[in-house]
């Protein structure tokens, strides 16, 4: 899957924002996150590997690219990329998540079942915990197919 987000500036006109550091991370096909483990939520210890984590600067477009996966999903969460942005001085200026068309997903998890092998998702956009205050804002656009791959675009307005 590649991944292009573009970042805004609602503080210039939703002009685009050049220069912020745009830090993505999700888990693997399995529900399982690099940097992180042993514990009762992630039993596998992934403390000590690094997969599935990028940052990219935007350009004058205000885009970054990233060539992934499609991300699996664990237990409790729907399907979702974890996104932290920081201005050009390092500064955080938003941590949210993209959420995924459960469509998609759903084409996903049971037709690619050589990489993900536990079905659909168990838990939808509008139950999960983190989007269910409403997620039209963090909804992607997905196009493609599984035997050609997948395209994510989305666009994230912060105030810098």
């Amino acid at each position: 899957m590649t991944a292009t987000i573009s970042i805004r500036n609602k503080a210039n006109d939703c002009k685009a924002l050049e220069g912020a550091l745009v830090d993505i991370w999700h888990c693997d096909a399995a529900g399982s996150y690099s940097e992180y483990g042993g514990t009762g939520m992630q039993s596998i210890n992934y403390t000590a590997v690094h997969f599935l984590r990028g940052r990219q600067v935007t350009d004058a477009s205000g885009n970054v690219g990233f060539t992934t996966i499609f991300p699996g999903w664990y237990s409790g969460r729907a399907v979702h990329i974890h996104v932290h942005i920081y201005n050009a001085a390092g500064k955080s200026i938003l941590v949210t998540q993209i959420a995924f068309p459960a469509a998609v997903c759903d084409t996903v998890f049971t037709t690619a079942t050589n990489f993900y092998t536990k079905g659909k998702a168990d838990t939808t956009n509008e139950r999960d915990n983190v989007f269910s205050d409403g997620f039209a804002n963090e909804m992607a656009t997905i196009t493609g197919s599984v035997a050609n791959g997948y395209a994510l675009t989305h666009t994230i307005v912060v105030s810098a």
